[in-house]
């Protein structure tokens, strides 16, 4: 693939718009890729943090059409997509004067979005999502590359608003300058700002005809899947079209900065992208850091099932009962469940008694009777041993170290790889590269613990069968075929 040299202008832009504008490294990222994808983006913060201000001054960096307004309630057709024209009535052509209005902007900043009215909504809509204007009788394709639009609130639950809402794919919550010194230079630095840096219109296209050829990494793919899992557990539902987007958005970025493939530093990307509410951001950045990390293997999840399976493993392989069991015919006495179903598969006509009846009154049942008494009468957390439930046992064991295996090559022997791959990714922030490597160190933590935890219930496993665990697997194996 021949090297774009969008990359260099894209750095200079940042650099000179990270100089006036304090702790805004994110945004500046979200609206550069965004212009370069033709996607949409919304700042959304309180007043006062500079959301018109940054929108307006990123717009002007491109060599183009550029339109603002501020809507309110009462903003109307004509002030958005342009006057009537006069001529074309006398004609009884209903069309606009379409010059100098959004329908022939490349870039434009419309902001308070969500004030829009009805009367300009429906065009407004079409024309974000499908770049067409519909113009008296006639429909035309409208040249926008990128709209910004800035609210101090998230949309009402109206249907019309949240469709304007989804038609913004990046997403950025802007907050007040935290940092003392950067507050101190914004406050006392002069208020004019006029960016130099420039990106023509030509190299964006030639970065959007590159990113059609960008292949996607098998990595990426194993972590955009295992997220869209992780997501829906959450209750974050992302539509087949905005998968489809965020994937236009990664082989983008990836073409920006001339790389023939999507790798899995990328992922992180969609933390501006997969969110409705700003509540939801934290756990989806969670979850790609974890994935980044573990080459598509959530952690968090083999853990959970890991001690999960320890627990059924010990109550059923290992359980200790309260209070022996002795048996009615032969006597013989019973303390934990794997000496108990030994004892009815050898006898499986013989009875057992109540062990809470040691008075007058005893009572004896049958094998079935007695596990449902008690587990269900008197509460015993234990499992019946079973051949089938410990062979479903070691075969979900094995899955589990295999998964392990995978994800401890990644983790211990990729951080290096990691490491030169988040250098190399001019969209991901200083602290998003510093959180993702300081999470190595937690993770490199996570895989011990989750490897006593199998090594516990390999143990556990092999003393109940006194045959190693992947001779076990092996048989079963066999077996099958």
């Amino acid at each position: 693939m021949r090297q774009i040299s969008a990359k260099g202008d894209l750095l200079k832009i940042r650099e000179e718009f990270e100089r006036h504008f304090k702790e805004r490294t994110e945004e500046i990222n979200c609206s550069l890729l965004a212009m370069l994808a033709g996607e949409h983006v919304l700042f959304l913060g309180p007043p006062g943090t500079a959301k018109s201000l940054l929108s307006k001054s990123i717009c002007e960096a491109i060599e183009g059409q550029f339109f603002y307004y501020l809507l309110t309630r009462f903003t109307t057709p004509e002030e958005i997509f342009g006057p009537l024209s006069l001529k074309a009535l006398q004609q009884d052509d209903f069309c606009r004067k379409t010059d100098g209005y959004l329908p022939t902007a490349h870039v434009a900043f419309l902001d308070e979005i969500f004030k829009s009215n009805s009367s300009i909504l429906n065009s407004l809509l079409t024309l974000l999502n499908e770049r067409k204007f519909h113009n008296g009788s006639r429909v035309i394709d409208v040249p926008l590359l990128t709209a910004f639009g800035a609210s101090n609130e998230l949309p009402d639950e109206n249907e019309s608003l949240e469709a304007l809402y989804d038609r913004f794919l990046f997403r950025c919550q802007v907050r007040y300058v935290e940092d003392e010194a950067n507050f101190l230079e914004l406050i006392f630095s002069p208020d004019q700002f006029k960016a130099r840096a420039r990106l023509s219109l030509q190299k964006v296209r030639e970065v959007q005809e590159m990113a059609r050829r960008v292949e996607v990494e098998e990595d990426a793919k194993k972590i955009i899947l295992e997220a869209r899992r992780e997501f829906r557990a959450k209750g974050i539902h992302l539509s087949d079209r905005r998968w489809k987007k965020i994937i236009n958005v990664l082989r983008v970025a990836a073409a920006a900065m001339g790389k023939e493939s999507v790798d899995r530093s990328m992922a992180l990307l969609l933390q501006h992208m997969a969110w409705d509410r700003p509540e939801q951001k934290g756990q989806i950045r969670d979850v790609l850091m974890d994935l980044i990390i573990s080459g598509g293997v959530s952690l968090e999840k083999l853990k959970n099932e890991a001690d999960d399976l320890l627990s059924l493993v010990q109550r059923s392989v290992d359980f200790k009962f309260p209070l022996r069991i002795r048996c009615y015919d032969c006597n013989e006495v019973l303390d934990n469940s794997k000496k108990l179903y030994i004892h009815k598969t050898l006898y499986p006509e013989h009875s057992y008694y109540d062990p809470y009846r040691i008075s007058l009154h005893l009572r004896y049942f049958g094998y079935a009777d007695l596990i449902k008494v008690l587990q269900d009468e008197y509460g015993w957390n234990f499992v019946e041993n079973t051949p089938h439930r410990i062979r479903s046992y070691i075969m979900e064991l094995a899955g589990m170290f295999e998964r392990h295996a995978l994800a401890r090559v990644k983790v211990e022997e990729e951080v290096g790889e990691l490491k030169g791959l988040l250098d190399d990714n001019m969209w991901l922030t200083e602290n998003d590269k510093l959180a993702i490597m300081n999470r190595c160190d937690n993770k490199l933590c996570l895989l011990r613990d989750i490897e006593r935890t199998l090594r516990i219930i390999e143990s556990m496993i092999e003393r109940d069968g006194q045959v190693s665990l992947m001779d076990r697997v092996a048989a079963f194996q066999a077996e099958a075929q």
